[in-house]
């Protein structure tokens, strides 16, 4: 049988790599190494099974080789910090990763730990705080060669500068990293998805189609894969350089597989697509329902920069548009067109005329701004 980097590398057998790392890290107590725990762990959190990667770092910490501050404890640091960003609390990547940039970190996390720590302070909204972490880290400029963790670190870095619209340092950071992965013979995109990050960056340099061809790889090895969350964030990067009408499609599948994977902190991203496709806001009724979902699930993460963000979209969106109102007849209606009544068989549950029954669902056409009764069907769950 394979070893986990074998197989995360393959990006092919997503269920064999959580069996295989399962398996292994019961076997934790007979392993010299702390280096095979965390690939292991690793592996489980890039696989999405967050749930059991946490189980395991709870069992193990309760052990006297796994508790303290050696370099056993700080993998499950190292890991539990990361699985407080994958589930939207960047906050809590930033109090664990925080205290252990404080003090010595084994040679071989550092890049790792530093790495991740800019993610988080990324998405906290701090890139100024993360720049002057690289830079006291030594990781502003050119890196070393054989740098233990670098294409992480070089994918966090090239977050950053997007971040800070500086699109072509992005672009060369997010280059070198997929240069980095490949030198390793990585094929799994849930490893490090640079392709996302080079395709936002050429987006902005007006680099359409080369653009494209990044998403459609990335969104093609997250299929294989088959890790909700890696699908999800590709398929919203897809719908931000799509046109026509499955654009609204993408997104709708990227959230629900985001939601499916508790990665809330990656729902915001939904907002920021919907704000940057044109045309994708003119069907008001699916674009408050989406945005309300996103404030929803992003509201319950740890993260109160993305949640404002998420508000912030969905605010803007209903100040322009407004938030239409039914009446009492018109949301009686509205409830027995959900059961599947014709409007005869509506007219004659509610004692009034077939006129008048028209006379209402035209109302709520006219209100939500759809043109038939196939689209109030499918935009019902909105306002029910």
């Amino acid at each position: 049988m394979r070893d986990c980097p074998a197989l995360l590398s393959l990006g092919t057998d997503r269920a064999e790599v959580v069996a295989h790392a399962d398996a292994q890290l019961y076997e934790a107590d007979r392993c010299p190494d702390s280096g095979c725990v965390y690939r292991s762990l690793l592996a489980l959190v890039l696989a999405g099974d967050l749930l059991l990667a946490d189980l395991h770092c709870s069992r193990l910490s309760e052990q006297p080789r796994w508790s303290g501050t050696g370099p056993a404890a700080q993998v499950i640091q190292i890991v539990r910090g990361r699985i407080g960003f994958l589930v939207g609390d960047p906050g809590s990547t930033r109090r664990v990763l925080g205290d252990l940039v404080q003090g010595p970190i084994a040679e071989s996390l550092d890049a790792v730990v530093v790495g991740w720590l800019t993610e988080a302070l990324v998405q906290l909204g701090e890139p100024y705080t993360a720049e002057n972490l690289l830079n006291v880290r030594g990781y502003a400029g050119n890196l070393p060669a054989h740098l233990p963790g670098k294409a992480l670190l070089l994918h966090a870095r090239g977050q950053l500068n997007f971040a800070l619209r500086r699109s072509n340092h992005a672009l060369r950071d997010f280059l070198a990293c997929g240069a980095e992965v490949a030198a390793c013979d990585f094929a799994n995109p849930a490893v490090i998805p640079w392709r996302t990050g080079a395709a936002l960056c050429l987006r902005e340099l007006r680099q359409v189609e080369p653009a494209r061809a990044l998403a459609r790889a990335e969104l093609d090895g997250a299929r294989r894969w088959g890790s909700p969350r890696e699908i999800g964030r590709a398929l919203l990067t897809t719908a931000l350089l799509g046109e026509g009408p499955d654009v609204r499609d993408l997104v709708t599948e990227g959230v629900d597989l985001l939601a499916a994977s508790d990665a809330r902190g990656d729902v915001t991203y939904a907002a920021q697509v919907i704000g940057a496709v044109p045309g994708l806001r003119r069907d008001e009724v699916w674009t408050r329902q989406i945005l309300r979902r996103i404030s929803d699930l992003a509201g319950r993460g740890g993260n109160p920069h993305a949640a404002g963000r998420a508000t912030e979209a969905l605010s803007g969106f209903l100040s322009l548009h407004g938030e239409p109102v039914l009446t009492k007849h018109e949301t009686a209606v509205v409830k027995l067109v959900w059961a599947g009544y014709s409007n005869a068989e509506i007219a004659g549950r509610l004692s009034l005329t077939r006129r008048t029954v028209e006379h209402h669902l035209s109302a709520v056409y006219r209100k939500f701004r759809l043109p038939d009764r196939r689209h109030l069907f499918l935009a019902m769950t909105g306002f029910l």
